[in-house]
């Protein structure tokens, strides 16, 4: 078999990042015996790049060129004729409102090509963004539903989603985490060690720093603790971003200085020990699509208290994963407080959350799910 991945945003993949989800899902196929050729904006790729071979089938990365307007409208001028030489057995686009959506997947069903629409956003854009789907929904929705054979939600959110705006025929597979299958061990870094042993435990986040994830939030909560509860408790934020200046000054002005510990950037190699020098992760996000740093936490066997978003919905199904929450101050305050001093950091513990993930959330066992679906011909009739 042999399957195009197209990602139609204007946002380009770097593949330096250590899980990027269409490779990751494009290498969990190739070991069962597919082919996959990934079309996207690249930052690093110019030309056309075979990454991975395996028993005469390979994952490529195929880098395209487009014209964008605004932030949601990309088009890309020889992106259809490109595939349609290919002879594909599949084709997989990105998202329902990408300009570029309805057209292929109209032109690849009149060819005879197996069509799916997968999709990781769960509610409609905000702002100008909103008159923009809007009026592509008007002209081009029934259009993107008619050709559409089958679509795939990355979470039960984006499926609801799907559904009320008219999609049927819908599967939910989750995203996967690139696991490491010979990971013995992992670089160390001195002044993590040094500023969590200080404490008698260590949150945790990781991500962008911006208004999407709230990291106000989660230093009035570590006040609230150190205060309240009288709790010898201190937090790593490893990240940068629009908001960084804001939450040091924030930090600063709630005498936490000595508390809280900034990383703006670390190789991948040495992300393992953050992780597993912390106690918990935190993800105050108010819009999270999937939130792959959930997958990692509890790989690195951490709890996770996170907010109310797609991703986490559907990770976190079990206490000793961690638990999803409201925004407010005394539930994360009490839920950390008992994931302190619970059994909930055990050993044992900590290896049942690292178990989870590697039996649901490897690339290998969602690839394998995935190609059920493609292979089912009642999915396509």
């Amino acid at each position: 078999m042999k399957i195009a991945i197209v990602r139609t945003s204007n946002a380009p993949i770097n593949i330096s990042t250590y899980n990027v989800q269409e490779i990751g899902l494009a290498q969990g196929l190739l070991h069962h015996g597919v082919s996959t050729e990934i079309y996207s904006k690249y930052e690093n790729i110019k030309t056309e790049t075979i990454i991975e071979e395996f028993k005469n089938n390979y994952v490529k990365l195929i880098p395209i060129k487009g014209l964008s307007f605004f932030k949601q409208i990309t088009y890309y001028p020889k992106l259809i004729s490109k595939i349609l030489l290919a002879n594909y057995d599949v084709i997989q686009i990105h998202e329902d409102s990408q300009f570029m959506t309805p057209f292929i997947l109209s032109i690849a069903r009149k060819k005879g090509i197996k069509t799916v629409l997968y999709q990781g956003m769960y509610k409609p854009y905000n702002g100008l963004g909103a008159i923009y789907q809007r009026v592509f929904n008007f002209l081009f929705l029934k259009k993107t539903i008619k050709n559409a054979h089958v679509c795939i939600a990355k979470t039960t959110s984006a499926e609801n989603y799907l559904r009320k705006i008219g999609f049927s025929n819908i599967f939910v597979q989750p995203v996967g985490l690139m696991i490491n299958a010979n990971e013995t061990t992992y670089t160390q870094i001195e002044d993590v060690i040094k500023f969590t042993s200080k404490f008698h435990s260590t949150l945790l986040y990781i991500g962008v720093i911006e208004p999407r994830r709230d990291l106000s939030f989660v230093i009035d909560i570590l006040k609230n603790i150190r205060e309240c509860k009288n709790r010898n408790i201190g937090l790593i934020i490893l990240g940068t971003g629009p908001d960084l200046l804001k939450i040091k000054k924030y930090v600063e002005q709630h005498n936490l200085l000595g508390a809280v510990m900034f990383i703006e950037k670390i190789p991948n190699s040495q992300v393992a020990c953050v992780y597993k020098c912390c106690n918990i992760f935190l993800l105050p996000s108010h819009y999270e699509i999937y939130g792959m740093v959930v997958l990692e936490a509890l790989y690195n066997g951490l709890p996770v208290i996170s907010s109310k978003t797609a991703g986490p919905i559907d990770i976190i199904k079990k206490s000793f994963h961690g638990c999803v929450l409201e925004f407010d101050i005394n539930s994360w305050s009490d839920s950390i407080d008992f994931y302190i001093q619970s059994e909930q950091q055990s050993e044992e513990i900590k290896n049942k959350r690292k178990e989870y993930v590697l039996q649901t959330y490897s690339w290998d066992a969602i690839a394998e799910g995935y190609l059920k679906i493609l292979e089912n011909e009642n999915n396509f009739s």
